[in-house]
């Protein structure tokens, strides 16, 4: 077994929850991109990743989606996604109310560690309906976020004050402009996902990744095979060689020192759980001391943007 951070630490348990919750309700999962490596080359975690990431065939996914309300709610386990109107993100994650992450500055998102879920659906490479249909849900995603960016009045009116102006002027442009408009964009992106729903192909595909054109075999999927993961195990499919091969190339061997990197958040607290009022009122001078996001921020919500296809198919980071 790895010797785990505290962070890895804190998913595990997050994981074991949500493999038991998947259990229980009869739910199929995969593990997903670097945790399908770091469960074959690494029997657990990649030494350096801090995150879970899963697949759930579209039938199992709206299920987890429909069923986010059964859990307690004086547990310690959530399911979010984008239809409650907080989340960002156009996929659900599993998460712990233990613990604080607040992944992006802009975004006023803030919970535990999490497991992220993506759904998988059908689709051919080839099929411009269904490149049209991923387009346009992200898109609609993209004016989604920009509705749940959030900064108050003061706030905005202090970057001005400070000189912070692309700060300034992105979130009252969001402010007045998207926020309003925030339910609109939900049954938009809900209309869009009912296309892709319908949508019929010899392979598979991740929809919820933005400005890629991976395509999955069908047959790497058919079942699931346990394999060692830390102190339990996990399930990847049954073709997890071909498809790590496709997307990584030579998976099995460690990528250079300098990309060995984890994620980075605007603010982590493992052992509290903050709102952001608090992190705002009791690390101030963390987060002024923070480098400045504004180009951050510009260049995600551009890669959200999903103007054009990325072709041909790059091989992804681990």
């Amino acid at each position: 077994m790895n010797q785990l951070s505290e962070h890895q630490q804190l998913l595990l348990k997050v994981y074991k929850e949500f493999a038991e919750f998947c259990e229980e309700n009869d739910l199929t999962f995969f593990a997903a991109y670097g945790t399908m490596i770091g469960a074959i080359r690494h029997h657990g975690f990649i030494p350096w990743d801090d995150d879970i990431d899963v697949f759930m065939l579209r039938k199992d996914y709206d299920r987890f989606v429909e069923l986010r309300n059964t859990l307690p709610e004086d547990g310690k386990y959530r399911i979010s996604v984008y239809l409650d109107g907080n989340s960002p993100y156009p996929f659900a994650k599993f998460y712990t109310t233990e613990g604080t992450i607040w992944e992006y500055k802009q975004f006023p998102f803030i919970i535990g560690p999490w497991i992220d879920v993506f759904p998988i659906d059908e689709g051919d490479i080839a099929d411009e309906n269904a490149n049209k249909a991923l387009e346009r849900f992200h898109y609609t995603m993209w004016k989604y976020r920009k509705a749940v960016a959030y900064a108050s009045w003061s706030e905005i009116a202090q970057d001005f004050l400070h000189l912070n102006v692309m700060d300034g002027a992105m979130s009252l442009v969001k402010k007045i402009r998207y926020a309003p408009f925030k339910q609109k964009y939900i049954k938009e992106i809900e209309s869009r996902l009912d296309v892709i729903r319908a949508i019929k192909g010899n392979t598979l595909r991740c929809y919820s990744t933005a400005l890629t054109n991976e395509v999955f075999e069908k047959a790497w999927f058919e079942k699931t095979v346990e394999v060692p993961f830390e102190d339990t195990t996990i399930p990847v499919p049954n073709g997890y060689h071909e498809f790590l091969t496709a997307l990584y190339g030579d998976y099995m061997k460690l990528p250079p020192v300098e990309k060995r990197v984890n994620h980075p958040g605007y603010f982590i607290d493992l052992k509290h759980t903050l709102t952001r009022e608090q992190i705002l009122k009791e690390h101030k001078e963390f987060l002024v001391e923070k480098s400045p996001m504004s180009f951050r921020v510009l260049w995600d919500e551009i890669i959200h943007r999903a103007k054009g296809w990325q072709r041909p198919r790059p091989k992804k980071k681990e």
